[in-house]
């Protein structure tokens, strides 16, 4: 998720070479949302099964640490930390459906389990105070998978040790099951909201029919595009030193996401590809349709070509850009920030396309609240 403040940042205006404008393509197609099987297709293969997968990573994950709990060793620590980054990557790739339906009404909403930077020093305070009631306000920044990323790879090779011989190392265990504990029951509480067992979400989804702001079109796009943009300014903007605009900024390494584990980019790209995949309507259980037949449907154009396919080539050159970028995002960007400056300017174009251009063409406004110039 954001930062705390990310609502309050602006981002630089890189790549203005960048056309923003279409051509053609109807501004209000009313045949837009009324094809149940993209949103079936959505729902059923892509939505459900990535909170699935999430919730069963994250549910591994609290079981493995409750083992460590009971007896630290570093093959457990090891074990754990494996466990960890596949939890991590399951977050990345069900994180654009968390600003509507079960996840953003929930107490507290699904994203505040990503609040990064972590603040290590609320995380140490808290620990040496034996408070572990981690779903306060002022303890967002020491919750979720940030605090695991700092509580599990921060101390290097002396981690094992600040949960077996230091001083408040049974407080430290307890602050760790803590912080699993509340991920874990936020997580498979949103899933239920979705699960036909439960709240059953999913059926709204797939009958919410239109492009009206409370149609499932409109909330999946705004829910994606605000996604979208937390990469573009947060895992990179930021770190990168480009936001706020105006101001001139060193990098700043330790903004980056992930960054005691050194897995910044991996986490990128398969929020990055995730969000492909809703475009393209692909996912673990096949491929079928998703937003692409929309635009297809609308003959949306851009710049005397398809929109559909200005998309495609974009999301294609985003991905190719940020995987040249090498992981830990925070080391490389100290030797030189050409590759991630060039993954921001490609994620520039992409969140033009994705904020303005196709919602304009499907008739979907954007709702949500940000000022940063994309």
């Amino acid at each position: 998720m954001q930062r705390i403040t990310l609502l309050f940042m602006a981002a630089a205006l890189v790549g203005a070479g960048y056309s923003c404008s279409k051509n053609g393509g109807g501004s209000n197609n009313s045949s837009t949302g009324n094809n149940d099987t993209i949103l079936v297709n959505l729902g059923n293969n892509i939505i459900l099964p990535a909170y699935q997968g999430l919730a069963g990573a994250v549910n591994a994950l609290d079981s493995a640490i409750g083992d460590f709990n009971a007896g630290p060793t570093a093959s457990k620590l090891s074990t754990l930390q494996g466990l960890f980054k596949t939890a991590y990557l399951s977050w990345e790739a069900s994180s654009e459906f968390n600003y509507f339906g079960p996840a953003s009404t929930a107490q507290p909403v699904l994203p505040t389990i990503n609040v990064f930077p972590t603040s290590s020093a609320l995380i140490d305070s808290n620990t040496s105070q034996n408070n572990d009631n981690v779903n306060t306000f002022a303890n967002t920044p020491a919750k979720g998978f940030p605090a695991l990323d700092y509580l599990l790879f921060g101390a290097g090779a002396n981690t094992l040790a600040g949960y077996t011989t230091d001083v408040d190392a049974a407080n430290r265990q307890k602050y760790l099951a803590a912080v699993s504990a509340d991920i874990k029951t936020e997580v498979n509480a949103a899933l239920n909201g979705w699960s036909a067992s439960g709240g059953n979400y999913l059926n709204t989804f797939v009958n919410g029919k239109g492009n009206s702001v409370s149609s499932s079109l409109g909330l999946l796009i705004n829910s994606m595009d605000e996604d979208f943009e937390i990469l573009k300014n947060d895992r990179l903007g930021i770190p990168l030193g480009l936001i706020p605009v105006g101001v001139v900024s060193p990098v700043l390494p330790k903004e980056v996401e992930a960054y005691y584990s050194g897995i910044s980019v991996q986490l990128a790209l398969t929020q990055l590809k995730a969000i492909q995949g809703i475009f393209l309507g692909t996912g673990e259980k096949g491929n079928g349709q998703g937003l692409i037949n929309y635009l297809i449907a609308a003959k949306a154009s851009f710049n005397g070509g398809l929109l559909s396919d200005t998309l495609k080539a974009a999301f294609t050159s985003t991905i190719a850009a940020l995987q040249a970028v090498p992981d830990p995002l925070s080391q490389t960007i100290q030797s030189s920030t050409a590759g991630a400056q060039a993954a921001f300017v490609q994620s520039q174009r992409l969140v033009a396309l994705l904020k303005t251009d196709m919602p304009s063409a499907l008739g979907v406004l954007i709702t949500y609240g940000d000022n940063d110039g994309d």
